[in-house]
């Protein structure tokens, strides 16, 4: 199934399913019937105390502590969630990029869901408190080494398995970058707000995982393309024109790689290409023209 069809089927989905819990909200709050409220926070912990009573509690980007009573879903995305003793959930309990714990008296009556996503193999911010700064670099340049390979491994597999898709993406960003890069900006603005959306529509849960996982896709498809594009202007410039595919996305990597170590100039660089191949990917449909 083309899956920015999906998507955006998902989408308007959760539009129709969010505007009649909106407009139910409503209609309690006018017929004095005790209303229970969702709680929302981006950037920060959320915490369900022991005599609070809610309806769904959600966090972006923190983690949420439930002691009280949760009429229907608890969910983290890019945080935790710690079920204490006293802690009801009525719903589900989801979390997308972090842990679930949950004490033993804690009681949930949906299921409880992890959601791995990839995360950096090393952070800087953790570890540059606790270590020197010769074993702080020795530290970038290893996990630098590792996303790397990491990135080849995934280029080179993608050249030889998808290599219509990566053509696509790459005819979507060499033929109009900035477009590439308007949308690309677009998407990531709206990632939070989506995800926000998608949290109190009935069928929610699902489609936030189905978010970032079509986010993930078009950012590591859009990459490579990115990649082979630059691989190919590098060879040419070395009169060697024609080459594989895989190998000029081999050479893009190892550009890019090295453009990402020079202080300032490279985060930005990387900023610029995530950017720009999340919006090729979605022009290109994921590649598929």
């Amino acid at each position: 199934m083309n899956l920015r069809k999906l998507f955006i089927a998902a989408i308007s989905l959760s539009f129709l399913f969010a505007a009649p819990l909106f407009a139910a909200s409503a209609d309690i709050e006018q017929s004095g019937t005790i209303e229970f409220p969702d709680i929302v926070k981006v950037g920060e912990n959320l915490s369900v105390t022991k005599d609070m009573s809610v309806n769904n509690a959600v966090a972006i980007g923190g983690t949420v502590g439930v002691a009280g009573e949760v009429l229907n879903d608890v969910v983290a995305v890019g945080g935790s969630v710690v079920l204490k003793p006293t802690a009801r959930v009525h719903g589900n309990v989801v979390s997308v990029g972090g842990i679930i714990r949950k004490d033993p008296d804690a009681k949930v009556a949906g299921t409880i869901k992890e959601v791995v996503m990839p995360q950096s193999l090393c952070s800087v911010a953790a570890i540059s408190s606790k270590i020197g700064p010769n074993a702080l670099i020795i530290a970038q340049l290893f996990a630098s080494l590792l996303t790397f390979l990491g990135l080849l491994a995934l280029g080179i597999a993608a050249g030889f398995l998808f290599p219509k898709r990566v053509g696509w993406i790459s005819v979507a960003a060499e033929k109009n970058p900035l477009k590439a890069f308007m949308w690309g900006l677009l998407w990531i603005v709206l990632t939070i707000p989506i995800a926000i959306l998608l949290v109190v529509s009935v069928i929610g849960i699902p489609l936030i995982i189905l978010e970032f996982v079509v986010y993930g896709i078009a950012l590591v498809l859009g990459y490579i393309a990115i990649s082979q594009i630059l691989g190919k202007k590098l060879l040419a410039s070395l009169r060697r024109f024609n080459q594989p595919m895989v190998t000029e996305i081999i050479w893009g990597i190892i550009l890019l790689t090295l453009i990402g170590l020079v202080p300032v100039v490279g985060p930005l660089v990387n900023m610029i290409v995530g950017t720009m191949a999340i919006g090729a990917g979605w022009m290109s449909r994921l590649g598929e023209g």
